[in-house]
């Protein structure tokens, strides 16, 4: 019964909305820290998304292969495997173990990473480096992070998780506040602040999941730590499913690291205007992606309790919740973009012409938005169907439809238009350059939407299972 709850509207809600307000939390995090560095300088904001993007590319594969131990948690929990569901914990948190020495012997190498993005401006690049290596230091933290917030959220203990992410986000909110303006006797940091902030934050954060993960009761019925083990046969199975998911998120983030070294060749306005553009796009779409977490969840559980007409029945179902909020995020992109670009403007921003370079920020952000309220629908909703099927365990699969498609359709594409088009064609089409770009962004992501639409309808995920 508690199961075919989550085939009902209150059920799937109940499972999935704490982890789309986790996730959104999170989001809202970065696009607070992006906000006081706007604030702070545009230099700064220029530096920021680049320097995100740039380290999710090795933290995105650890990240995502830790916290699918909810897919192996959930299926194990639905068959009433309590013990093994604890026991599949140690191979994601060796996971986050490896993370760390790897993120810390690159941060020696982040000046001639940032190198290869070409930015123009000196003091955005020695910004970008700065911030990498911050980020990179975080990287072990929400790994381990990661797996256990995942194992949790597997258990269906999503409300947990929220209120850690929410706690978090709070704490490292008010810690850029305070290191990147200064205060109470600490100097502005700038750049150097909000690195310090966001790995303080971390560690913390991973103090208090490590004694919820050990506490006695999680000892006692799933042996957290009574079924430490490097078993290897439990990390050949971690593996075979866990890594393809992290695979699917780093080589498609490649491909997005593409399409952002190339939009960092145009002019630091451009730059800034994409910046703000796509944060305030991931902050509204993140209610979906939250969502298709849960939905991964909720399939996970039916499968494990043996149920593959449930889990298609909450995969519809998580559609037709989820089309009227992607509408409702189209239409505010498109009413009210000027709106939403003047969240970034600096309002003391009146010297040596500084309002003036925030005006053209601005007027370039109204049409990239418009292109992305075409791509938030399809994007959503390939969210969804892509974690119907993850959930399930189909994960190499994905990993070859993601990548394929991103690099052919999105990194290939936007790369040739700005390093081989001719800028005078474009402005006889009354295009610019980063409309362009993120135009092409729009048909990928519809492209992507049907693709994991076609394997939902049509595909194997219905009988298989990480438990084997």
């Amino acid at each position: 019964m508690a199961i075919q709850r989550l085939t009902t509207a209150r059920g799937l809600l109940a499972l999935a909305l704490p982890m789309a307000a986790g996730v959104g939390v999170g989001f809202f995090l970065h696009f607070m820290n992006r906000l006081f560095l706007a604030w702070y300088s545009p230099d700064a904001l220029a530096a920021s998304y680049p320097a995100g993007m740039l380290t999710w590319t090795l933290q995105g594969f650890f990240v995502a292969s830790a916290s699918y131990l909810g897919s192996f948690a959930a299926q194990h929990h639905g068959a009433g495997e309590d013990d093994e569901a604890g026991a599949m914990c140690w191979p994601g948190l060796w996971c986050g173990l490896i993370a760390t020495a790897i993120s810390l012997a690159i941060i020696p190498l982040r000046g001639p990473i940032v190198a290869l993005f070409g930015l123009r401006d000196p003091a955005v690049a020695a910004q970008m480096a700065e911030l990498t290596g911050w980020y990179l230091a975080e990287t072990g933290p929400i790994a381990l992070m990661a797996a256990m917030s995942g194992f949790f959220a597997g258990l269906g203990r999503t409300r947990l998780v929220f209120a850690l992410s929410a706690g978090g986000c709070l704490v490292s909110i008010a810690l850029n506040r305070w290191l990147i303006f200064g205060g109470f006797g600490i100097p502005a940091l700038g750049v150097t602040g909000a690195g310090i902030a966001t790995l303080v934050t971390s560690l913390l954060s991973l103090a208090v999941w490590s004694a919820l993960f050990f506490a006695p009761r999680m000892r006692a019925v799933f042996g957290t730590w009574r079924n430490r083990n490097a078993d290897g046969a439990r990390i050949r199975r971690f593996c075979r499913y866990a890594l393809p998911r992290g695979g699917s998120e780093v080589l498609e983030m490649v491909a997005f690291l593409v399409f952002s070294a190339a939009i960092t060749r145009l002019p630091t306005a451009s730059v800034s205007a994409s910046n703000i553009a796509f944060s305030i796009y991931l902050l509204v779409l993140v209610p979906v992606m939250g969502l298709s977490q849960g939905v991964a969840i909720a399939v996970g559980q039916c499968l494990g309790a043996g149920r593959p007409d449930l889990a298609r029945s909450v995969g519809w179902l998580a559609v037709r919740l989820a089309t009227p909020v992607l509408c409702a995020v189209a239409v505010i992109f498109l009413v009210f973009p000027e709106q939403l670009a003047a969240l970034y403007a600096d309002t003391d921003a009146d010297a040596a012409g500084a309002a003036a370079r925030w005006e053209e920020i601005r007027s370039q952000v109204a049409p990239v938005l418009a292109c992305l309220a075409i791509a938030a629908i399809g994007d959503g909703l390939h969210w969804i169907f892509r974690m119907v099927v993850v959930g399930a365990g189909d994960t190499r699969w994905t990993l070859v439809a993601m990548v394929a498609s991103a690099i052919l359709i999105l990194a290939l594409p936007v790369w040739a238009l700005l390093r081989l088009a001719d800028p005078a064609l474009l402005a006889s089409w009354n295009v610019t350059a980063l409309t362009a770009s993120y135009a092409m962004f729009a048909l990928y992501c519809w492209v992507i939407a049907a693709i994991m639409f076609l394997r939902f309808l049509f595909g194997p995920w219905r009988g298989m299972s990480v438990r084997r």
